[in-house]
């Protein structure tokens, strides 16, 4: 799952079901999970998650076409609208040959900066850089540990984050492709971490120790439309004494349409329905962006599941 806007949209209709399948209908699930896995655009989301989303849309679909029609039309919108058909290899190649061991390099930034052009998200972050991250902390404190949800190719932000190497960056997305980005950058850094799937409609992340902080950015609207109470889940159990989340205010064609209104309702209402484990601290706006950053009241409720197996801890 990545950053999202309202141009994806969802379907209409959650995709979280926990109905159990007959057996026909489980032979259907597994050949859409095999054939959709076969497409270049989706072959590295993880297994799970295209059988979640195909399990949500099964009874909804005409015929097994139909269905995987469904499937792929859901995962687009979840995901690939914002990443297309990305090189991560090449991107990961051309930053392990500018890296001389400064983060101010401008050949590293450069080659950092066309990787992040590529996912939609941080493309519309890239004005923001120099002065986004020194904003959040001054609410949050320079963490020690962050720990970011739904990742996308943010952490190949670090180098605008004017935080040490010695750091610790935990990420987690649903695709392996470009976690493997993710990592093999944050290798480059030598930056201590751990990076893995993990599907946030299923899962609330564990990590000990806590993080200092979370980024959950644009991550609330596709999850609100997979399971309503996603969201509510993770900011309660999500691991870290501060939580920054942010909502899109435009879409992907670059239209307001009233987004900024509505995402500062639905933060607002969320934050109230969590208002026993978290307080908010500051609501910011970016051009493009709003950002409610959090403290944790009380320490994060125990998961009730464990992450996903393939985390790849390194340092």
């Amino acid at each position: 799952m990545t950053e999202q806007h309202d141009d994806a949209s969802l379907d209409a209709g959650h995709i979280n079901s926990t109905r159990p399948l007959t057996p026909d209908e489980q032979a259907s699930v597994d050949t859409i999970v095999q054939r959709v896995g076969l497409s270049r655009r989706y072959r590295g989301v993880d297994a799970a998650v295209i059988s979640r989303v195909a399990h949500g849309v099964l009874a909804q679909s005409s015929s097994l076409a139909d269905a995987e029609k469904r499937t792929k039309r859901r995962l687009h919108q979840m995901f690939g609208a914002y990443t297309g058909v990305p090189e991560y290899a090449r991107h990961l190649l051309t930053i392990q040959h500018a890296w001389r061991g400064d983060l101010h390099d401008r050949t590293f930034r450069d080659a950092c900066r066309m990787a992040l052009s590529s996912h939609a998200s941080t493309r519309e972050r890239l004005p923001l850089l120099d002065r986004f991250y020194d904003t959040l902390w001054s609410h949050t404190g320079t963490p020690n540990h962050v720990l970011d949800l739904a990742c996308g190719l943010h952490p190949l932000a670090f180098p605008w984050m004017h935080l040490p190497l010695s750091t610790r960056y935990d990420a987690s997305d649903i695709d392996q492709p470009m976690l493997s980005l993710v990592s093999g950058f944050l290798d480059v850094l030598n930056v201590a971490h751990q990076v893995g799937i993990t599907d946030l409609v299923t899962t609330v992340p564990t990590t000990q120790p806590m993080a200092d902080v979370a980024l959950l950015l644009k991550t609330v609207p596709p999850l609100d439309q997979q399971d309503a109470g996603a969201a509510a889940r993770l900011l309660r159990g999500i691991p870290a004494r501060a939580i920054v989340l942010t909502f899109p205010t435009r879409s992907l064609g670059g239209h307001a349409r009233g987004m900024s209104q509505s995402y500062r309702a639905r933060a607002e209402r969320l934050l109230a329905e969590c208002a026993d484990a978290v307080t908010t601290v500051q609501t910011l706006e970016f051009p493009g962006e709003l950002v409610s950053i959090v403290k944790r009241r009380t320490p994060a409720a125990a998961p009730a599941q464990q992450p996903e197996a393939g985390d790849t801890p390194h340092g």
